[in-house]
């Protein structure tokens, strides 16, 4: 895949947010991964932490959640806007 120029700014600047401690990350198998600070603390993480594949698909998995419950919030707050 081809990152445009932009694409890489933005992941050059995540990487400065994690660098400088204003992103949580941890380090999973293929390399650092930006995580929330919700489900950083839902999950008993730290900052650079080590995890292997099976927490990083809870990460996935919470990220998700976390993300449904916002469509969920969204669309019983504006019904017009799921359309």
């Amino acid at each position: 895949m081809k990152l445009s120029i932009d694409q890489v700014r933005d992941l050059a600047k995540c990487e400065r947010m994690m660098d400088s401690g204003e992103y949580p990350f941890v380090n999973g198998p293929s390399g650092r991964l930006m995580v929330s600070s919700e489900v950083m603390d839902e999950l008993g993480l730290v900052t650079g932490q080590t995890i292997s594949f099976d927490i990083m698909g809870a990460i996935l998995e919470a990220h998700l959640a976390s993300i449904q419950a916002r469509i969920a919030l969204d669309k019983a707050v504006s019904p017009d806007a799921a359309k």
